[in-house]
């Protein structure tokens, strides 16, 4: 279970999440492989799952604008787009990727891969296995620095969140963060509460074999326990507190960022004069333990109109529109494979 929001400059160039593969080419027939939305500037992505269940979501260190010729997205897509060896860790996959002389802009980078021997083949025939995962937060401490991985700890993949701050720095905890772990705990016992009350024949069961998408003719058609967890996880994306943020540094304290005008000063700026920044997207993925997987993505702040400067002024999406996504782990493009945008 993992919600996020994506807070960018809102004329950053960027298309929905959908199913592609970054422009790689494939086999005749292969189904595009990967979910994700796409950074049409710099290239790769800030948040995605692939057929096979790996997962990436990528946070940016909040830090002085600098100039590299890397790209921290893509490290995202990289990630999705890689086929594993056998037996081979995250760390050991990541090192295979990244070239070690790499230098990127700050970032914090988790990835999850379904753990051995949970394989998606397993997974599929058997409902004895269900699907678990491994964690890694994958850092560079800041921009420039050298790449630096480690295991999530128990409490993080109980409950967790990662900011826009460095990692084992000793900073007191990003206020939002701790705002929206708290508010994820409570989602998460509410809909255990809920689940463990309802038959054993609930379509929210997640060890039932053959696994299928609960709402295989309408993908935006949710169940009683996803309608509830999904109610809490985007009320969890859009808190911010009564006074909206004026500057960046008071980022680390709102989850959603009302738009705010920034200017981003320095060699690696795309920003030198004001631009209007905030939460643009909001998504939340459902993984089941059976494979089943459902991929919510909402539109919250966009441009449009004019402001006094004659630029696109923001305009919060109300009624939000949506884009959902429903598939199978391990399958190809099939009739399982559906998507709805209302």
């Amino acid at each position: 279970i993992l919600c996020t929001n994506r807070d960018e400059f809102l004329d950053r160039p960027t298309e929905d999440a959908h199913f592609h593969a970054f422009g790689a080419a494939l086999p005749p027939g292969a189904p595009p492989p990967v979910l994700a939305g796409r950074d049409l500037q710099a290239g790769g992505s800030w948040f995605g799952i692939n057929r096979a269940g790996r997962v990436a979501l990528l946070t940016n260190i909040t830090e002085p604008a600098q100039k590299y010729t890397t790209s921290r997205g893509a490290l995202v897509s990289a990630f999705l787009l890689a086929t594993p060896p056998t037996h081979q860790s995250l760390e050991d996959e990541l090192a295979a990727l990244v070239p070690p002389d790499a230098r990127f802009a700050g970032f914090n980078l988790l990835l999850f891969a379904p753990a051995p021997p949970a394989s998606v083949s397993t997974v599929e025939n058997s409902a004895q296995t269900p699907i678990s995962y491994e964690a890694l937060l994958v850092t560079n401490h800041g921009g420039g620095g050298a790449l630096a991985a480690r295991p999530l700890r128990p409490d993080e993949c109980a409950c967790g969140g990662v900011s826009n701050g460095v990692d084992g720095a000793g900073d007191a905890p990003w206020p939002k963060v701790q705002h929206a772990t708290a508010a994820l705990a409570e989602a998460l016992a509410s809909t255990t509460t809920t689940t463990t009350s309802t038959s054993s024949s609930s379509t929210t069961s997640t060890t039932a074999p053959n696994p299928t998408p609960p709402n295989p003719t309408s993908p935006a058609t949710y169940t009683p326990t996803e309608s509830a967890l999904l109610h809490q996880l985007f009320a969890l994306l859009a808190w911010h507190p009564p006074r909206a943020i004026a500057h960046r540094s008071e980022l680390r304290h709102t989850v959603h960022v009302l738009p705010v005008p920034i200017v981003l000063d320095g060699p690696g700026s795309t920003h030198p004069r004001a631009a209007y920044y905030g939460t643009r997207l909001a998504s939340a993925l459902l993984v089941r333990r059976d494979g089943a997987v459902l991929f919510v993505e909402r539109d919250v702040w966009g441009l449009g109109g004019e402001d006094g400067d004659g630029k696109g002024k923001p305009v919060l999406a109300e009624p939000p529109t949506e884009r959902v996504f429903r598939f199978v782990l391990g399958g190809g493009l099939s009739a399982s494979d559906i998507c709805a945008s209302r």
